[in-house]
This record gives structure tokens, C-alpha cells and sequence, in this order.
């Protein structure tokens, strides 16, 4: 009789278990709503340096969560690095460069942030922290 109930209740429970494990496994790509890279050559310079350190820490402050769950995505990409070669032409650029990337209606939004990054982070740090959490609310939203 066990063993009939074993038979019988093991499947039963590898039906219920796979739709469960297949949800908890998908990957974070598909949860991305907004994937910020920062671009810069291998010299790199104070306001360079500045705008990566400071939009780190921006967004570990406030927007830890959605970092941690896979909702934004930093990448920091080294222009100059041929491994990079294909995202880098994806952006059309050669140095530095500050891009929100967002998809909207199922479309590839690319938000070049970097004048605005340039001009603000070091000379007015606060200006720049405000604008860019302002635009990373938009994305996500």
C-alpha cells in the first residue's frame, strides 16, 4: 500500500514543484526595466571618475532594492576594451558617455544623459543626483 501511495504521490508533487522552481529561476533579464551604462576610455579623468562614483553610490543608496531584485541594471563599460567592442558600436560612441536604457511599449528607449552628467557632477553634485534619480523614477515607472 506504500508503495502504491508513493507511486501515486510522487508525481503529484513534481507537478506542483516545476511550475514553482521554473518561476523562481527566470532570468533577471526579463525583470529589467532599466540598464544604465556609463562608458569611459581606459585614461580616464576627475569628472569621469566622478560621475561613475557618484551615480554608484546614488543608486546603492536609492535604489538598493531594485538593484539587489534585477529592476535596474549598472554597467560600467571600458571603451577601449575590444570585449566591449559590440555595445560600445551599439551606442555609436568612443568615450565617455552616461545612457539610461529603458524599453517602452517593447522598444529600446536610450537616454543619453552624458552633457548633463558633465556639466552638473562635480560642479553641482546635487543638481546631477536629483536629475538623474529623477529620470531613473521615469524609466521605471
Amino acid at each position: 500500500m506504500k508503495r502504491i501511495l508513493n507511486i501515486l504521490f510522487v508525481p503529484v508533487l513534481v507537478m506542483l514543484w516545476l511550475p514553482l522552481a521554473s518561476q523562481n529561476t527566470a532570468p533577471a533579464k526579463n525583470k529589467t526595466k532599466l540598464e544604465i551604462f556609463y562608458f569611459h576610455p581606459a585614461e580616464r579623468c576627475p569628472i569621469d571618475q566622478s560621475i561613475e562614483e557618484t551615480t554608484r553610490r546614488m543608486l546603492k543608496s536609492e535604489f538598493g532594492r531594485e538593484l539587489r531584485d534585477g529592476t535596474i541594471r549598472f554597467e560600467v563599460i571600458n571603451t577601449e576594451d575590444r570585449k566591449n567592442a559590440k555595445t560600445v558600436g551599439k551606442f555609436e560612441i568612443n568615450a565617455q558617455a552616461l545612457y539610461l536604457v529603458s524599453s517602452v511599449n517593447g522598444k529600446e528607449v536610450k537616454n543619453d544623459l552624458t552633457e548633463f552628467a558633465f556639466s552638473n557632477c562635480q560642479s553641482n553634485p546635487g543638481k546631477f543626483k536629483a536629475g538623474l534619480r529623477q529620470e531613473i523614477l521615469k524609466a521605471i515607472k
